[in-house]
């Protein structure tokens, strides 16, 4: 369909962050430690000083730290509401009183950097009084985000935890976008104005990002693209709409 490209070697030291948030300041580093090597095969023997926890693996470095109280200016409910498919996040997320920051650094291939955050975060998550994880520009719903994290488990790219996904009715119809696919190296995905039911539209962005994030295409200005023989839906490349910067844009 595509040309393939893999831009995944750009500069070293990027910093994946996120903030997990919990009901309480309650951490169970211990079962986090056992979750970490249970589910994914992950052993630190670093100790927790001053509830922070900093170890190497994968030839990264992870670091959590505890922070016991809500993350500052309400900064999580108002990313919450960016969630189009956790309708109650923002009052859920209102119930955090404590968070875990914890970044993965020393990127030198971003899919590896992102997935090693997924299963870093799983464990974090796994904890009994996790609500959720607030990664910029949403939070993610806890049961959300371990169920896809477990995927990976099958060598089956996370898409919708690996990328942000949002949507919006304009004048002329549905529109959708992506913030994340830059971090690959590839340029973020959009559709404007379609008529698609949401579900529908929702389903195929992540449709289309699973297919560029695993196969590493270039979506081409003038190509078409399809997931059958008579779909041949249009591309353009150029000026974001929804967002700023270089999309391609899939008529849909």
């Amino acid at each position: 369909m595509a040309e393939n490209t893999n831009n995944n070697d750009k500069k070293e030291g990027n910093v994946l962050a996120g903030f997990v948030l919990y009901k309480d300041a309650n951490m169970d580093w211990a079962r986090f430690k056992k979750s970490l090597k249970d589910d994914w095969g992950i052993e630190t023997d670093d100790e927790v000083k001053d509830n922070a926890l900093v170890f190497h693996t994968e030839g990264m470095v992870v670091a959590c730290s505890l922070m016991p109280n809500p993350v500052p200016n309400k900064e999580a409910e108002e990313c919450a509401k960016n969630n189009i498919l956790w309708k109650d996040g923002a009052a859920e997320v209102s119930k955090h009183q404590a968070h875990v920051m914890m970044a993965v650094m020393n990127k030198f291939d971003g899919m590896e950097q992102a997935l090693l955050f997924a299963k870093i975060a799983y464990s974090l998550l796994k904890l009994d009084n996790a609500i959720g994880i607030y990664k910029n520009p949403t939070v993610y719903e806890k049961e959300f985000y371990m169920n896809f994290a477990e995927t990976i488990k099958n060598d089956e790219l996370p898409v919708p935890i690996l990328l942000y996904t949002g949507m919006y009715l304009a004048k002329d119809g549905l529109c959708a976008f992506t913030q994340g696919m830059t971090f690959f190296g590839m340029n973020e995905l959009e559709i404007i104005d379609s008529k698609q039911q949401p579900d529908q539209v929702v389903s195929f962005m992540f449709s289309i990002e699973e297919y560029v994030l695993s196969e590493h295409v270039e979506l081409k200005d003038g190509e078409t693209i399809g997931f059958s023989e008579e779909q041949k839906l249009p591309i353009s490349v150029g000026d974001g709409v929804s967002i700023k910067g270089i999309t391609a844009k899939i008529g849909f």
